[in-house]
């Protein structure tokens, strides 16, 4: 096992999401590889359009889930959406 993916196993024993600052929402995420990568996505999305302005402080980065089990099962099934 490489040294990344052993940090990929360890960071999947705890719940992941997407959490996108200035709308403050959060996106349950199946797993830090998965929420990295829609954050980078989201971000791209985000910033490159050109009506934002500068000064919005909007961004999404990969955060640990702080909800519950239940609710992170919940709100996975919208992953997709």
């Amino acid at each position: 096992m490489t040294t990344n993916e052993r940090i990929e196993a360890n960071a999947n024993l705890i719940k992941w999401c997407v959490h996108i600052l200035g709308p403050d929402e959060v996106l349950a995420a199946p797993s830090h590889a998965a929420a990295v990568q829609r954050a980078d996505e989201l971000n791209r999305s985000i910033h490159e359009r050109d009506h934002e302005p500068d000064d919005l402080l909007t961004f999404a980065y990969a955060a640990p889930w702080s909800y519950d089990d239940k609710s992170h099962g919940d709100e996975l099934g919208k992953w997709d959406e």
